[in-house]
């Protein structure tokens, strides 16, 4: 043990260490460190530590496979003796979404893994919300550069994250294997690409090769970037969803409808043009496209500020069997009010979001006008900017405008309704599978009778955290409603599982993992 002699030595020795050689520099006074760390050893009483023993690693359920029919059967696992009956292969498989159980599925045998991996690489993702995206997407793209029969397998590419504080050699290394990746993606049929400055000229011109290619959703920032041109050259495009179009974009515009319009087929069946708060699109753009949108199908147009009603109607009046149509109705728009729209008789879908001039507050006034819509049977409507109660004989202004009795679907965002205007709706829509409601408390739906007795399969509550409906109470939901299959609330979304144990019927919900978006956050404008 040192003596207080050395002790005082090494106090003298850390006072004099200081930064640097020259002594305009201060001392680092380790001394002063060490005494406040021998002070508080003294000053705290020892303790001694509480021995526990270990957890136990958590063990995932396992149920076994049933043993072989047969004693010939050898080793080999019943699974793989579906083999024996093809017709049911699609059965199964059609049960197996999760990347895990694929996985655990090409196990089985050389059979089945050739089918798993076809399914496991049919539909590839990379999310920014998901957990070491920044790894999952090197990973992906150095293993499909690696592996071209892989590539020739993927018909649903969904990029939506892309490291761009990659620099240099490793930027451009990934960009290489991403461009030789798609290029070997023969039957690639729809494609998503939003990541904004990700993109590059190479990519883009091997997109526009892609034989099959048939949907683009693609990031609108092209100047420096890539050619906008280049996205009417696939010959099997059929929609195009621009999100954040950019000034270049605009100007190459009317060259691409050119495009899509001298095509045999007719052009495009799908149009999106997605901006946050933009006046670059106008009516004049819409006039100009309207021209060679015979074959629309389906039209979006969000966060353009510079539209109004007669640049749409002109797409409208071209547009003859226009089966789904999204709109921004901001106030100087007009488009609050579609009563006088050209005629759609094959109209399916109907979305509209508008705003309110009164805070918090919504009058029947302020509610959007209907166009006169026969075969409507899914209406999503949402208030932008702000929650407001739906006002007082605000459903009977819509069910008059839109027959509730034809709806199976209907979307109430940011419209607070009550108790009774629940039961209103459940009435007068005998055919709704899907509801997605907004409620200013749990309450709205644990006090409604009618709704324990639907046939919803899906029904989502969006509420305030502090006075939604929580996990117990969607749980007791889907216990009571037969046919539910998806229920969830806020962001939690989850799928309700139903199995026996022995004679004991089990419901249980289970946290949201398809490889799919579930459709709530697909109906309404986040």
């Amino acid at each position: 043990m040192a003596s207080s002699t050395d002790v005082n030595h090494l106090d003298e020795q850390l006072r004099l260490i200081t930064i640097g050689d020259e002594p305009r520099y201060a001392p680092l006074r380790l001394d002063r460190m060490f005494l406040r760390a021998r002070q508080w050893k003294v000053s705290t009483p020892q303790v001694e530590p509480v021995l526990r023993p270990p957890s136990p690693p958590r063990k995932t359920v396992v149920f076994p496979l049933p043993v072989p029919l047969r004693a010939d059967q050898g080793d080999r696992s019943p699974l793989a003796g579906l083999f024996d009956h093809p017709e049911l292969l699609p059965l199964v498989l059609q049960h197996i979404e999760r990347p895990s159980e694929l996985v655990t599925l090409a196990k089985v045998s050389w059979q089945w893994c050739i089918l798993a991996r076809n399914k496991l690489y049919e539909h590839v993702w990379i999310r920014p919300w998901e957990e070491n995206c920044h790894a999952k997407l090197l990973l992906l793209f150095d293993t499909l550069h690696r592996s071209p029969e892989l590539c020739r397998l993927v018909k649903h590419l969904d990029v939506r994250f892309y490291p761009l504080a990659a620099r240099d050699t490793e930027r451009y290394a990934l960009d290489d294997q991403v461009v030789q990746s798609l290029s070997c993606m023969e039957k690639l049929e729809h494609l998503v690409w939003t990541r904004d400055k990700s993109l590059n000229p190479a990519l883009v011109e091997v997109v526009s090769k892609l034989d099959h290619l048939r949907s683009i959703e693609i990031s609108g920032h092209s100047y420096r970037y890539y050619d906008p041109k280049m996205l009417g050259r696939p010959p099997a495009l059929q929609d195009l969803r621009i999100m954040m179009p950019d000034p270049t974009f605009r100007d190459a515009f009317p060259d691409i409808m050119s495009e899509f319009g001298a095509r045999k087929d007719g052009g495009l069946r799908g149009l999106a043009l997605v901006c946050k708060s933009s006046p670059l699109v106008d009516d004049a753009m819409l006039t100009e496209a309207a021209k060679h949108l015979h074959e629309l199908r389906r039209l979006t147009l969000w966060g353009c500020t510079r539209i109004t009603r007669e640049g749409v109607f002109d797409i409208l009046r071209e547009a003859g069997h226009l089966q789904e149509l999204s709109l921004d109705a901001l106030p100087h728009s007009n488009l609050g009010d579609l009563s006088s729209a050209p005629p759609m008789p094959y109209l399916e879908n109907l979305s509209i979001s508008f705003t309110t001039p009164h805070k918090s507050i919504l009058k029947i006034e302020d509610l959007p006008v209907l166009p006169p819509t026969p075969n409507l049977t899914s209406l999503l409507l949402t208030l932008s900017g702000d929650r407001a109660f739906i006002p007082q004989d605000g459903l009977a202004h819509l069910q008059s405008q839109c027959s509730f009795g034809n709806l199976r679907r209907l979307s109430l965002s940011n419209l607070f309704i009550v108790t009774i205007y629940l039961t209103e709706i459940l009435e007068a829509s005998p055919s709704l599978e899907e509801l997605y409601i907004s409620v200013n408390g749990r309450s709205t739906v644990l006090d409604c009778p009618l709704l324990l007795k639907s046939g919803l399969r899906v029904l989502h509550i969006n509420a305030p955290v502090q006075w939604g409906p929580t996990s117990d109470d969607l749980l007791g939901l889907a216990k009571s409603m037969e046919k539910l299959e998806q229920v969830g609330s806020g962001n939690r979304v989850y799928e309700v599982i139903r199995r026996f144990e022995g004679d004991e019927r089990v419901v249980e919900l289970v946290r949201w993992s398809r490889t799919w978006t579930p459709a709530y956050f697909q109906v309404w404008r986040g």
